[in-house]
């Protein structure tokens, strides 16, 4: 490939300079940000800020390195949203590079709106949809995109993910993606889709479009593993290791006798034989499945293109707290804390319709989680946490959640069980586990 004139550097610098640092920040963090005070806002401005020039240095590094990866991309405009998505997902340089992607470019107009999908990237696992929306109404007063995808008619078996930035007052135009993830893998006996997509303000304007796939599916490489890891004497197994061009994922179970409930892997890290780390968890979909199940799954970057001799995996973060110490019981009627263990740190309060607040005491990183994901009432009926409000003070996180009455159809039966789901306290020790692939 031949280097870039002044001509094609200048495009790509454009591409770079339109990229918008909110598109940067996680679904969860997004989630978390809209409910902080303005403080607040104007206390993380200036990290979002670093954090976006950190990340773009990264990119534009790889670039310097990558003369042909840079020509390719400000070749492609259309590639815009997962040219974002490079700063977080390695794994999809290697899509572009590869030019596993593929155009789609199909628009529907409806109430002054205009929406396209611009293009596609699907594997066995899912897919990553990019699609643009144009309107003649300010994009600052939307909140997000509603989806749904259909093949012969019927809903497909994934999940949905899209974040949607804050967007600035005078934004008439967003590009972003949508990604699916499908637990048992897609369905590719036709490959003719119909994505379904509305304002989540205004459900009334739902655009229909249908696609077509023309590009060849790769097949995942799958390699089977079934080895046990133990950490701080708490252990798990590896059962299969699972390659695609979007994900790479790890079957996993934890050992029923454990003294400990894993709440979360931060921090998992996969080397090469050179010690090059070419995978981590992704920032997006996370897994498939609960640590309770007989088997989950952690998803992690993609390096399908370049597949090394062998890998070691290595388990770096691993939150977890003593089994006896998964729950927080209160009464809600009462506005009561009925028992709290010691070793969890926080002070609760409970307040009406069925809402909590509280300070997470033990707050080491600045990453925006919630406590607790359901709770479980007197009559074992589960209520999920719906929505969350969090503020980053300095030493401490304020955080704030409600829980699903609205939708459960009955009231939950004092006293429930507030069910933990990430505390900040870690195992001691790093997990590994080497595996070859060739």
């Amino acid at each position: 490939m031949s280097q870039m004139n002044d001509e094609q550097q200048q495009r790509y610098i454009e591409l770079l300079e339109s990229v918008p640092i909110e598109t940067l920040q996680s679904t969860k963090q997004f989630m978390a940000y809209k409910q902080l005070k303005k403080r607040a806002r104007q206390k993380r401005l200036l990290q979002i800020t670093i954090t976006a020039a950190i990340m773009m240095i990264a990119l534009i590094s790889s670039i310097r390195i990558s003369p042909a990866f840079a020509y390719t991309m400000a070749q492609i405009p259309i590639l815009k949203p997962l040219v974002e998505m490079i700063t977080y997902d390695k794994g999809m340089k290697d899509i572009i590079h590869n030019e596993y992607y593929e155009p789609i470019n199909v628009s529907q107009t409806i109430n002054g709106k205009t929406l396209t999908i611009t293009s596609v990237v699907a594997d066995e696992s899912g897919m990553i949809i990019s699609y643009k929306l144009q309107s003649d109404e300010d994009l600052a007063n939307f909140t997000g995109i509603s989806t749904e995808i259909k093949q012969h008619g019927e809903p497909i078996e994934a999940s949905y993910g899209s974040s949607w930035p804050a967007q600035p007052e005078g934004t008439f135009e967003v590009e972003n993606t949508i990604e699916v993830a499908a637990s048992q893998g897609m369905d590719y006996s036709s490959l003719d889709f119909e994505i379904i997509l509305s304002p989540r303000d205004q459900p009334e304007t739902a655009f229909h479009m249908s696609f077509t796939l023309k590009n060849t599916i790769k097949a995942s490489k799958k390699y089977p593993i079934n080895k046990h890891v133990t950490v701080d004497r708490q252990s798990f197994t590896i059962h299969e290791l699972i390659i695609s061009p979007l994900r790479t994922e790890l079957k996993m179970s934890l050992d029923s006798s454990n003294s400990k409930k894993i709440l979360s892997f931060e921090d998992i890290r996969i080397y090469d034989e050179h010690q090059e780390e070419w995978g981590k968890i992704r920032n997006g979909y996370s897994g498939f499945g609960n640590y309770e199940d007989t088997q989950f799954s952690i998803l992690l970057e993609s390096n399908y293109f370049r597949i090394p001799e062998s890998i070691t995996i290595e388990f770096r973060e691993i939150e977890a707290i003593d089994k006896a110490d998964q729950f927080i019981e209160i009464d809600f009627e009462k506005k009561k804390v009925i028992t709290q263990p010691m070793n969890i740190n926080i002070e609760l309060e409970i307040k009406d319709n069925f809402d909590i607040e509280y300070k997470v005491l033990t707050y080491q990183k600045n990453e925006f989680k919630s406590v607790f994901n359901h709770l479980i009432d007197a009559n074992n009926d589960i209520y999920q946490s719906n929505s969350e409000w969090i503020s980053e003070e300095e030493n401490y996180m304020f955080i704030g959640q409600h829980f699903d009455i609205e939708n459960a159809g009955k009231l939950p039966v004092n006293p429930v069980k507030l069910v933990i789901a990430r505390y900040e306290q870690y195992l001691n020790g790093v997990g590994r586990l080497q595996v070859k692939l060739q």
